[in-house]
């Protein structure tokens, strides 16, 4: 059984402009004691995706479609207050990219960590204290018996994330929602850090969702990843999968422009174009503007394509539509293996 459902879930905006739907129509599953990566270019809607887990979306933001199903609970459907009491930080908390905007200055971590720990859990004030001692312990803050009544300016940016992570785990959540954890932190403390919430996710039993612009931190920690494109879920695969055969146009060109992949001294693939703006996202599928493998009319005048099942791998792509191709007497760019040599 899933940890975490999520079923046609789109999420709108309201602007000035009209309405934008950052998440349209997405549906996945996370699986218990698993780290599902969630990646795509800035804008794709994958903070949106996190954030609409427990309605923490901006005041213009609201869920207007589809599920999202936790231990029997539809948290679309939950008022705010019932995710408060219910939900919010004893079944699913979240690590917010900067953890200066996370922590406030004028308490110590202490106190924040003891807030929290007494909110939740049946535990008078000095029990949660002992907790968060051994919770800044976790996660690796050095003499926490002391660290324990500083404020937060006395810590780096590496020790006030895990701070920011230890506050996440200290009500034993199923679920943790990452978002760009390690944004901001040199190349050595965010591979303390990937580290850290891998050892925390197996010894705490807490499945992670982890949102990231970043491949290697995919690579690094997640069993598997969905990729996003205006809105869309154009992906799932089981990591190596991912890296060793992408299905979708899209994922592969993401992954042609890392220069490690291919070689330093070959020139960086670009993807051409731009990400569609929402409030008029083209028709049929919202990367055919930018696609080198068109195949059919429908990718540019359809509806968004169905996802289909390619070995393992979940892709919404008409390339994999057998009448879609058959049907297309007009040029194409269709590669005979989609993904390339690796």
């Amino acid at each position: 059984m899933a940890r975490l459902s999520v079923t046609d879930l789109s999420v709108t905006y309201r602007t000035g402009d009209g309405d934008l739907t950052a998440v349209d129509r997405v549906t996945f599953d996370i699986q218990d004691n698993e780290i599902f990566g969630i990646v795509g270019e800035s804008g794709c809607g994958k903070s949106t995706l996190g954030d609409s887990f427990l309605q923490l979306l901006d005041e213009n933001g609201s869920i207007s479609g589809g599920s999202i199903v936790y231990d029997g609970m539809d948290l679309a459907a939950m008022t705010d207050r019932e995710l408060a009491d219910e939900v919010r930080g004893n079944k699913i908390s979240m690590i917010f990219q900067d953890p200066n905007a996370s922590l406030d200055p004028v308490y110590t971590v202490g106190q924040q960590l003891v807030e929290t720990i007494t909110k939740h859990l049946d535990m008078n004030k000095k029990a949660a204290r002992e907790r968060a001692i051994e919770l800044l312990d976790d996660v690796g803050i050095p003499d926490p018996e002391d660290r324990i009544d500083n404020y937060p300016h006395s810590f780096s940016g590496g020790q006030l994330q895990r701070i920011v992570i230890a506050i996440a785990l200290s009500c034993e959540p199923g679920l943790l929602i990452a978002d760009e954890p390690t944004t901001g932190l040199d190349v050595s403390i965010q591979a303390q850090i990937l580290d850290l919430l891998e050892e925390l996710a197996e010894s705490h039993e807490t499945s992670i969702v982890m949102i990231t612009h970043d491949l290697g931190v995919v690579a690094e920690i997640c069993d598997r990843v969905g990729v996003m494109y205006a809105g869309n879920m154009v992906e799932i695969a089981p990591i190596q999968q991912l890296f060793d055969a992408p299905r979708h146009p899209y994922t592969q060109a993401l992954l042609d422009s890392i220069p490690e992949r291919h070689g330093m001294k070959e020139d960086l693939t670009v993807i051409p174009g731009h990400p569609p703006d929402l409030r008029q996202p083209p028709t049929g599928c919202r990367y055919n503007p930018r696609c080198d493998q068109v195949c059919g009319m429908e990718c540019e005048t359809g509806d968004v394509p169905p996802t289909y099942d390619v070995e393992g791998t979940d892709v919404m792509c008409y390339l994999y539509d057998e009448g879609v191709n058959e049907a297309y007497e007009g040029p194409t760019n269709i590669v005979a293996e989609p993904g390339g040599d690796d």
